[in-house]
């Protein structure tokens, strides 16, 4: 959508409604910026629009953001602690989704090993505040605020597109390919499966399509993926094809990762609550899964999994499938994104990073290493769980880190 002020006094608005200055006039065609505190600013000829430019550069973060609000594009909601699962409410943005409701993207490359078999319901986009260094902050940059997700309102039309997906009709008769090993995520790669059901429903009107032979004549699963302890909302549901996941870590890890109200009040649950609501799910007839990602590698971390492991083991979690991911980034700049929208920095950080394949990585040698404890950790509390990794290079497959080539999207 164009944003750039089409008159005059359409700046003039735009420039006090984003607090760049007290105004605008307009000298000699020339658009000069006032304010306050400030010497007044030569921002170009107007009809050049490189006051655009200049205008964008002196904005918040935010700008992009607010002006979709103040325009009407999207609409704000505060949605009841009760109602996510938080300590506190939770603002987030709502509009309708124009199209592309399921989305299907290869997110590997030659070098990272990355299988083009699961497709996403696109529910919601950005950020959802819950992590400090999300991939999405950096896909986004101004167009999300990482402190209120965009999450899409008209439910009905993704649920009858999913119906769609199921037989391979219309737009997805691309999924007739590799039919039965296909799956469909829940906003996996751009939202929470789960954090949102309470506003929502897509989980409880999609799962009784995929338990159901006949709307699921292929037997595809659902993949649910979520960091909130809402597994009570799938309660009375069928379990079959149905994969309940859950991004989880030892504590000391996640609180070096996962984000944190202004006051330093964690946003996301406690881990041991999420892993008594995976354990539930898991006791419903679900098939549970863990994602222990990103791994990050603190003082006294073989601890700390060994601890989580026995602990989670100790609660009756038995997951059928564990997926691995050591911290990577795309590039810095997803840093510095984060710092911009005012997200705490991340409190632990490798010193040494280095491209490989579609992300940066520490250093392979290393992440074989890593992986090995980990896997080693896994098989002496969990011997039957499968284990898998998230987005590794072909070099670390080959090391022989686990024996198949899966991952948690995957059936």
């Amino acid at each position: 959508m164009r944003l750039c002020p089409a008159t005059p006094s359409d700046l003039d608005a735009f420039v006090q409604r984003h607090a760049i200055g007290t105004g605008i006039r307009i000298d000699d065609s020339r658009v000069i910026l006032e304010s306050d505190s400030k010497k007044p600013v030569d921002l170009g000829v107007w009809d050049s629009e490189e006051w655009w430019t200049r205008i964008k550069a002196l904005a918040p973060t935010s700008w992009y953001v607010n002006e979709m609000i103040a325009r009407g594009k999207w609409r704000e909601e505060v949605l009841p602690a009760e109602t996510v699962g938080l300590s506190r409410d939770l603002t987030v943005l709502r509009t309708s989704r124009k199209g592309d409701f399921i989305v299907s993207e290869w997110h590997g490359d030659r070098k990272t090993f990355c299988p083009p078999l699961y497709d996403d319901l696109a529910i919601g986009s950005g950020a959802c505040g819950q992590c400090r260094a999300c991939f999405l902050i950096l896909t986004h940059r101004i167009r999300r605020d990482p402190w209120r997700h965009l999450l899409y309102d008209n439910v009905e039309r993704f649920w009858s597109e999913a119906a769609a997906w199921l037989k391979s009709q219309y737009n997805y008769a691309y999924t007739c390919k590799a039919s039965t090993r296909r799956t469909l995520g829940i906003g996996i790669d751009r939202s929470d499966s789960l954090l949102f059901e309470g506003v929502t429903g897509h989980a409880r009107n999609l799962i009784p399509l995929f338990a159901d032979p006949e709307s699921n004549p292929d037997g595809r699963r659902l993949v649910l993926l979520t960091r909130s302890a809402n597994t009570h909302y799938l309660v009375g549901l069928p379990t079959s094809n149905v994969i309940v996941s859950m991004s989880l870590n030892p504590q000391t890890v996640a609180d070096q990762w996962e984000n944190v109200w202004p006051d330093g009040e964690r946003v996301t649950r406690p881990i041991a609550d999420r892993v008594e609501a995976l354990v539930a799910a898991q006791r419903m007839g679900f098939e549970a899964r863990i994602r222990l990602d990103p791994i990050l590698l603190i003082e006294g971390w073989e601890e700390a999994y060994c601890q989580f492991m026995d602990e989670a083991a100790s609660s009756g979690l038995r997951p059928a499938r564990i997926t691995l991911g050591i911290y990577r980034r795309q590039n810095k700049q997803l840093q510095e994104w984060a710092r911009h929208w005012g997200l705490p920095p991340l409190g632990w950080h490798p010193r040494y990073m280095v491209k490989d394949g579609t992300h940066e990585h520490i250093p392979v040698e290393q992440r074989i290493a890593t992986y090995r404890k980990v896997v080693e950790i896994i098989q002496g509390t969990w011997p039957e769980a499968e284990i898998a990794l998230c987005k590794e290079t072909q070099q670390v497959w080959a090391a022989g880190v686990v024996k198949r080539s899966w991952c948690n999207c995957l059936a």
